[in-house]
């Protein structure tokens, strides 16, 4: 059976990718009717590299008015932003942009904060790069470098508000953000209120093993959550005098998350084994991150080569504190009140050296080496009717060194190869309760090389051996209150390790159709899943072996060149599979929460002659059961999340942006299988829980401007 189903999914993939590919084949054998402004194909020099490059300037996105260069790069046809992610380390870039040829050295700023505090007014040009024909480790695929020019004092600010039939409006989220120039500082500084409310209601169903109805449950569910947050950024850059080359910058961020949820149950027994009464769970959480990071670069000659020395610094921390209830009161019995609190902190530091030189008129060569300590100390209690408080104490520490020489070769002006060796040692301890420190050392690197087959066509291929990010939440026992469940932390976990193996091929094409189809197949080492203690409880524990696989596509459609200027239509999507043996059946299934496919359509018209601007966005994902030895949870979206906005580019000066959003009004629903039997999920099952919660319609209000 697993065999035919890895054949079915194996098809499925070629059938998409085959597809993708005809679509963007054939409007090459097409002519284009018009040309498109503002786009050129130039030659120049960024990061040392003379790839050849697709240039948009300001005037290309006249029509959008856009704000910031976070709405430029996200209306370049066919390219698709990335965030970044929980890297392990600062290691290699892991998104796709750069600022002035610069990688920004931060973490907790992602590429969409970054890009939307730089308005768009001091954007000269947006360049279209290949990541492997960069000196920059890491980077592939498509990159897009956002070249600025600063002016004494620029800004943006935007308000939202967002209204929803049974819940209080949403009135306390906006930003303002100021960038500007004295001599050679260039700063950016930042201030955000973000506001999250929601009041849902739920039907929800228990069964007993044989799919018989027990028991009728609703519910009352609320969210309140506000998120300030404050940033700076700092660059130095001297063009004149003896410091002429150097570079600096200093960055620094502050959020604090307040987050209180709560639910309402009130439940009804209608058959044998049902219950009467009511219940009421309150989660508090309170946190604060903070970072601060910076670089310094400047040549420095070694060996009779000139070359560039840039020293990184990073330090972060997060502090949490998270107070969970849980009241059950059965009819004609006592009520049992349950606590759960948590207080935890988590850090990272890194201190990290490049050296850049260029070998030959056709090599650049990076070493790099990293130092980098995370730390994790978690405080627990628990306590109940029946149980006095139980505290747990966790302490965990990982030292990792990390060193790495990268070349990056522009083998002719069409192929470009990037090849990075290097190896991680690490030791990692928990040291409350104290348990023997752990050694690894592993080998990592990459190897990309890309092709350009055509003005409009070009391939990829990547080769990467990697260490995965552990989570050190790991380490700690957590509790389920409503659930009842209790996860036990692994004093013996240990980071994953991956090969991963992609192609890329991508059309670019500012008149018509561009996109990109990238099949990927990974698979893991010592993968973290559910597995079962000595001591009968259940908790993250490392597996054998996992595999993932899959295709992810996106495609921008222009129809200028069709007869209808000003609208475009764009798509993403993604479909994926994995496979991993599960540690109680030893049968082969997906992996815990892997996406087994989602899609996203977006369309935009820009109306010709007018200030007015519409779009429509529709949405959904499916991600794949989850498993606990105990019970199977699948989550299902019923429908998809569609949106429709109405832009005034000139409202008053500003732009002004309404919103429907949820306008078929999706309801999510879960079915939890439940095995409480000694045997687990060996044994029957023994309750089934069904719930379905509406979404509910949301007005949107949004004002922006610059100044």
């Amino acid at each position: 059976m697993t065999a035919i189903l890895g054949i079915f999914v194996s098809v499925r993939l070629c059938a998409i990718t085959a597809i993708g590919l005809v679509g963007l084949a054939i409007p090459a054998m097409a002519q284009p009717l018009i040309d498109a402004p503002a786009v050129t194909t130039s030659t120049a020099d960024t990061s040392n590299s003379s790839a050849e490059r697709d240039t948009y300037l300001p005037d290309y996105f006249a029509q959008f008015q856009p704000d910031t260069a976070l709405d430029m790069v996200n209306r370049i046809p066919g390219f698709t932003l990335r965030g970044g992610g929980n890297a392990r380390g600062f290691g290699e870039a892991n998104t796709n942009f750069l600022v002035n040829g610069r990688r920004p050295s931060t973490k907790s700023q992602g590429a969409g904060d970054i890009l939307s505090r730089i308005p768009a007014t001091i954007v000269t040009r947006l360049e279209i790069l290949d990541g492997a024909s960069l000196d920059i480790p890491g980077l592939s695929g498509q990159v897009v470098n956002i070249v600025a020019t600063s002016v004494a004092l620029s800004g943006r600010w935007r308000y939202s508000a967002r209204f929803e039939e049974g819940t209080e409006p949403q009135l306390l989220e906006g930003e303002v953000s100021l960038t500007g120039k004295r001599g050679y500082l260039d700063f950016s500084l930042g201030i955000e209120s973000g506001q999250f409310l929601l009041t849902e209601d739920s039907v929800e169903q228990f069964f007993d093993g044989t799919g018989t109805l027990i028991e009728d449950r609703t519910e009352d569910i609320f969210l309140r959550n506000l998120q300030p947050s404050a940033n700076l950024n700092l660059s130095w850059v001297p063009l004149t005098g003896r410091m002429a080359g150097h570079v600096a910058n200093l960055n620094g961020s502050i959020e604090f998350d307040n987050d209180n949820s709560g639910v309402r149950e009130s439940f009804v027994a209608v058959g044998p084994g049902g219950t009467n009464g009511e219940s009421f769970v309150n989660s508090g959480d309170d946190e604060v991150e903070y970072e601060i990071s910076g670089d310094y670069a400047f040549d420095l000659p070694l060996f009779g080569r000139d070359g560039t020395l840039k020293l990184i610094g990073l330090l972060s921390r997060e502090d949490n504190q998270r107070d969970t209830v849980f009241v059950v009161a059965p009819q004609g019995g006592d009520a049992i009140r349950s606590i759960f609190l948590r207080d935890q902190q988590e850090g990272e530091t890194i201190g990290r050296v490049e050296y850049g030189f260029k070998a030959n008129a056709t090599h650049d060569v990076q070493l790099s080496v990293e130092y980098a300590l995370n730390t994790l100390d978690s405080t627990t209690t628990f306590e109940n009717n029946f149980t006095p408080p139980v505290l747990d104490t966790v302490r965990v520490e990982e030292d990792r060194y990390n060193a790495r020489i990268t070349d990056s070769w522009q083998i002719s002006p069409t192929w470009s190869l990037q090849s990075s060796l290097g190896a991680e040692y690490s030791r990692l301890q928990v040291t409350e309760p104290r348990s023997d420190a752990r050694t690894f050392f592993r080998p990592k690197g990459f190897m990309s090389v890309s092709h350009q087959l055509s003005e409009r066509y070009s391939i990829r291929a990547q080769v990467e051996r990697g260490v995965g990010q552990l989570n050190f939440g790991t380490f700690v026992s957590t509790r389920n209150l409503v659930d009842n469940q209790q996860t036990t932390g692994n004093a013996e976990i240990k980071p994953d390790q991956f090969w991963n193996v992609s192609m890329e091929f991508e059309r670019t094409d500012d008149k018509l159709i561009s996109g990109r189809i990238r099949p990927y197949y990974r698979v893991i080492e010592d993968p973290i899943d559910r597995i079962l203690f000595p001591d009968g409880t259940e908790g993250p524990g490392n597996l054998d072996r996992a595999t993932r696989y899959g295709v992810q596509t996106n495609a921008t459609l222009l129809f200028d060149t069709l007869g209808v200027p000003g609208l475009r239509l764009e798509a993403t999507g993604d479909l994926g599979d994995s496979r991993i043996d599960d540690p109680l059946t030893g049968q082969s299934r997906q992996i815990n929460g892997n996406e087994e496919w989602d899609y996203s359509v977006f369309a935009r018209y820009d109306m010709p002659g007018t200030d007015f601007a519409f779009t429509a966005r529709a949405s959904n994902d499916q991600g794949s059961p989850s498993f606990r030895l105990d019970d199977i949870r699948e989550v299902v979206v019923d429908k998809p999340f569609a949106s429709l906005s109405v832009i005034h580019k000139n409202f008053f000066g500003m732009q002004l942006t309404v919103s429907g959003t949820n306008l078929l009004d999706n309801r999510i629903e879960q079915e939890r299988q439940r095995f409480d039997g000694p045997d687990l999920r060996l044994g029957d099952r023994t309750r089934i829980e069904r719930f379905a919660r509406q979404r509910g319609r949301r007005l949107s209000i949004t004002l922006t401007d610059v100044f």
